[in-house]
């Protein structure tokens, strides 16, 4: 009986050994995990705050190249009524008054040679095969390239 007694006692140790170590082993590892995710929670804020500020840098960068852009057209706007004025008052004759306002008046970039011929000649794209002469089979023929023996 003292066997059995025995191990009864061992048993219940050991169960109790058990539980008392599962209890300290799940506070440490809800304070392991609560400091892992108050980490992780503080990681998320400060991306959210890099990512909000980098929102108003580009917010604050197209409101400054918006404003930059109209002060450039009217910067424009003001050198062409410049000219513009300028051709109507300094000019000495009629002739002249109008050549320059309507050299004023043209677009700035021009397709044509300083000659007067057309920079390209045509719209076409250029081709990356070679042409096929009539009576010469394709490059891609099965008998291209090979010659017949008779």
């Amino acid at each position: 009986m003292e066997a059995s007694e025995n191990l009864w006692i061992a048993v219940t140790v050991a169960l109790a050994a058990g539980v008392v170590i599962g209890i300290v082993l799940t506070q440490v590892a809800r304070r392991v995990s609560g400091s892992h995710s108050s980490g992780t929670r503080a990681q998320l804020e400060s991306l959210q705050l890099r990512f909000e500020e980098y929102q108003q840098e580009v917010s604050s960068h197209f409101k400054t190249t918006a404003s930059l852009v109209a002060q450039l057209n009217r910067s424009h706007q003001e050198i062409q009524q410049h000219l513009s004025q300028g051709a109507m008052n300094l000019s000495p004759d009629e002739m002249t008054r109008e050549r320059l306002l309507a050299a004023l008046e043209e677009p700035p970039v021009s397709r044509n040679r300083p000659n007067g011929e057309p920079l390209f000649d045509s719209l076409e794209p250029p081709r990356d095969y070679a042409p096929k002469g009539e009576d010469s089979p394709g490059t891609l023929s099965e008998d291209y390239g090979f010659e017949r023996r008779p």
